[in-house]
């Protein structure tokens, strides 16, 4: 924690006094690292030596394509920085299965304790996946964080996931809070587009907005831990299973995001979610102005990358090129606030667009507090079109329009 200014009182009478203060001694500037590729085997070994021969406080600039064969790791205080999406791209090799490739210091090195305030900009990540298996684009376990228009295409795994375990799977002992991503766009990953991993309560109070995410093979958003999130100004699409898959939701904020479809894998008897929370009890959280569609892809599209690369459109098409059939015997809820895991729950669920596809398999709304002693729901300005069942309340459940 940072240690707070003298009051202006006790400023002065120190100003007035003898005492001498010894100053810290300054560090020196920080460095500019240029690090140049050459896309071949041994681009990793020259990024890696670079790093771990950097400062804290230097900016460490990756230029040209880079062929990786060995997992990047991410040293603390440090920002890395490409020369722009298209001018920096980092693929892993064929076959190198790697578990990640960029890290954070402390999920390498298996600590306790997070790293901290790193930040990666201006770069593209491409993983490779139609020659790899079991890789996370960018695996993050570290507090301060910012992740800045970056782009990550066919992650085997996850695209971006955020691990309270470490590599070896040692848990934190500490918390990871107060990070940004903004501005990423990720596409075609085997897994989730973001993955949030926390056993523990450690990873809290990040904000995730200005993004997108389309054909994963899992969901767009799953999250173990929600509390205090805000996700806000996403673009979800073309979604095998859930759009957004948040748990334990704590003075959680979901805003301003357009979902464009969820569900599109349609297995038989599974219920798929737009926007679902279950609700810690104690502190509120809010899910507003929201749009939440079903334009449903054929699901044998959205799986398979190299496929949607061929298209032509774009890295990957988008969903509303791709209409295709209703998947059949699959439940749709749009909205869910399913469970209250201890007292009662508070949510806040206005001004959110809800438009159906006018069958009896789906739910606009769905409230039940599961085992909580209760619910108090403020639901007031949605509209929920063309759906059987515009609003689902179970018992326990407390609905007003607020004041």
């Amino acid at each position: 924690m940072r240690a707070r200014p003298l009051a202006g009182g006790i400023a002065l009478a120190l100003a007035a006094t003898a005492v001498a203060v010894a100053l810290p001694i300054a560090p020196a500037s920080a460095a500019r690292i240029d690090v140049t590729c050459d896309n071949t085997a041994g681009d990793a070994a020259t990024m890696q030596t670079a790093i771990d021969a950097s400062r804290e406080g230097d900016e460490v600039v990756f230029k040209g394509p880079c062929l990786i064969n060995a997992t990047i790791t991410l040293r603390d205080r440090r920002t890395y920085r490409g020369d722009g999406k298209a001018g920096t791209v980092i693929k892993q090799a064929d076959g190198a299965n790697l578990p990640a490739m960029l890290a954070s210091e402390s999920w390498v090195d298996d600590a306790e304790y997070s790293s901290d305030t790193v930040r990666v900009e201006r770069l593209t990540l491409d993983g490779n996946r139609d020659t790899n298996t079991g890789t996370v684009g960018l695996m993050l376990r570290s507090w301060n964080a910012r992740i800045y228009d970056v782009d990550i295409y066919g992650a085997p795994s996850d695209g971006i996931r955020i691990s309270n375990p470490s590599k070896n799977g040692t848990l934190l002992q500490n918390s990871m809070v107060n990070s940004i991503i903004s501005d990423a766009d990720i596409e075609g990953s085997g897994g989730s587009g973001l993955r949030v991993v926390d056993p523990g309560n450690s990873v809290t109070d990040w904000t995730f907005q200005r993004s997108w995410i389309g054909f994963s093979d899992g969901s767009a958003i799953e999250s173990d831990n929600a509390a205090g999130w805000t996700f806000s100004d996403l673009h979800l699409y073309a979604t095998p299973k859930h759009a957004i898959d948040a748990h334990r939701c704590f003075g959680t904020s979901i805003q301003n995001n357009y979902i464009e479809d969820f569900g599109t894998e349609g297995t038989a008897n599974q219920t798929y979610y737009g926007v679902r929370c279950d609700l810690q009890g104690e502190a509120a959280t809010t899910i507003t102005g929201n749009r939440i569609h079903r334009f449903l892809p054929p699901p044998d599209v959205l799986a398979t990358y190299s496929k949607a690369r061929k298209l032509g459109i774009g890295p990957f098409p988008r969903a509303r090129q791709l209409t295709g059939p209703l998947p059949r015997d699959a439940k749709f809820v749009y909205l869910a606030l399913d469970e209250v895991n201890y007292g009662t729950g508070h949510a806040a669920v206005t001004g959110n667009t809800i438009l159906g596809q006018g069958t009896k398999r789906e739910t606009g709304m769905l409230f039940k507090k599961g085992q909580g002693e209760g619910m108090s729901i403020v639901t007031s300005g949605n509209l929920v079109d063309n759906i059987d069942d515009p609003r689902v309340t179970g018992p326990g459940v407390r609905l007003s329009r607020g004041y």
